[in-house]
């Protein structure tokens, strides 16, 4: 089986020094492409902005160069012309695309038309409504949702997921959760700093980590990430309240190793975002044996888990803080509790079985339908696609 993983800004992850931004999509597609790879699956990739000197272990197709083509007309040429040229390169059996965005309606219309399989990888928990999808503007939005319904098969990070996705969608659906490459284990650095990553965007209230520091004038904070293409004004203003902040550190955007070594050195990793899927940094956090303090939780796993604490408010996020920072002993027993889940249910071993079985279930399943829906003459005389001249 062939499978083609489709992220445009994923090439940026493997940059050393990265020229762009990437985000959890991308963290997590390198994942899936790894444990795919493990599995024995023939893995490539379908990339935007590819940099001629960033070494990719797998086979890439550069889909367009961004600042190629005119105006308004590039998102036509060279943009979907490209990432259609670049499907149809990876000439794969299975495409794989992860999170909302005009890409999915894209990839699914290929897979469509040309009898190729797509499974859609969800983001958000607010990925499954037309109204909340973190998708700006009508015309994205659109494409996304016409993507989504057209999926072949989906895969869902957690149950709030599956029971959304189950509830709206006729194609088959899987929960398997965002994964991480396990380390040896380490001991929890509990006079570490408390850090906070990700984009500096309302949906994840960078304000709240800020007001944090302000009440624990004696720990250092760290702020990692910063201004994304859009909502760049709210970026600016946080970036300036963060920096008001004696004992707070914001570092900007990181490469992905740097990113990592940061969170090793916590104590404690914050999230205040108000919706999340699976965030990466929980698991990079609990790999890493570190708790995670946090409003939003994952099956279960901050209330019922012992893996750090959650949190109703901003007053009650202080108050279980403090009482996880004073006590090292409670602090320590929540890293090792961390380290043995990561192992037992997030490393690559874990979970690329569960993806090539739902691919494989999907795969047979979707060339099942096409063989009942074409006649014998049709099947052998069904065109090739043949890719768009420039």
């Amino acid at each position: 089986m062939k499978v083609c993983i489709v992220s445009l800004n994923l090439a940026t992850y493997f940059d050393p020094a990265p020229r762009a931004k990437y985000g959890g999509a991308e963290v997590q597609a390198a994942f899936v492409a790894r444990a795919l790879k493990d599995q024995g699956l023939d893995v490539s990739l379908v990339v935007a902005n590819l940099p001629a000197d960033v070494r990719i272990p797998y086979p890439t197709e550069n889909a367009f160069q961004s600042n190629d083509g005119l105006p308004v007309l590039r998102f036509f040429h060279p943009r979907m012309t490209g990432i259609y040229d670049a499907l149809a390169r990876a000439d794969a059996d299975v495409y794989y695309q992860r999170n909302a965005g005009m890409i999915t309606g894209l990839v699914a219309r290929f897979a469509r038309k040309y009898g190729r399989t797509f499974i859609y990888g969800a983001g958000s928990d607010t990925d499954f409504s037309f109204r909340s999808v973190l998708i700006d503007g009508w015309r994205d939005r659109t494409m996304f949702m016409y993507g989504l319904r057209r999926a072949h098969g989906v895969v869902v990070q957690n149950n709030a997921q599956l029971k959304a996705a189950n509830g709206s969608l006729r194609a088959p659906v899987t929960a398997i959760s965002n994964g991480v490459l396990p380390v040896e284990r380490v001991s929890t650095n509990g006079d570490g700093p408390i850090l906070w990553a990700g984009g500096l965007r309302p949906v994840k209230r960078p304000d709240r980590f800020i007001e944090l520091a302000r009440r624990f004038p004696e720990r250092e904070f760290v702020m990692v990430g910063g201004s994304t293409t859009t909502e760049v004004a709210y970026a600016t203003e946080t970036e300036q309240k963060a920096r008001a902040v004696p004992n707070l550190r914001l570092t900007g955007w990181l490469p992905n190793s740097d990113v990592i070594r940061e969170i090793s050195r916590a104590s404690v990793v914050v999230n205040t975002s108000v919706v999340e899927g699976f965030p990466n940094v929980y698991l990079e956090a609990w790999n890493y044996g570190v708790p995670v303090v946090s409003f939003n939780d994952v099956d279960g796993l901050l209330a019922n888990g012992g893996l750090g604490a959650l949190c109703s408010d901003l007053d009650d996020m202080e108050k279980k803080l403090r009482a996880l920072i004073d006590n090292p002993a409670a602090m320590h027993s929540a890293g090792e509790r961390a380290c043995d889940v990561v192992a037992e249910r997030f490393s690559p071993s874990v979970l690329g079985p569960k993806y090539v079985r739902f691919l494989e279930e999907v795969l047979v399943a979707d060339r099942e339908r096409e063989s009942d829906r074409m006649l014998p003459s049709e099947a052998s005389t069904s065109p090739d696609y043949q890719p768009a001249e420039d």
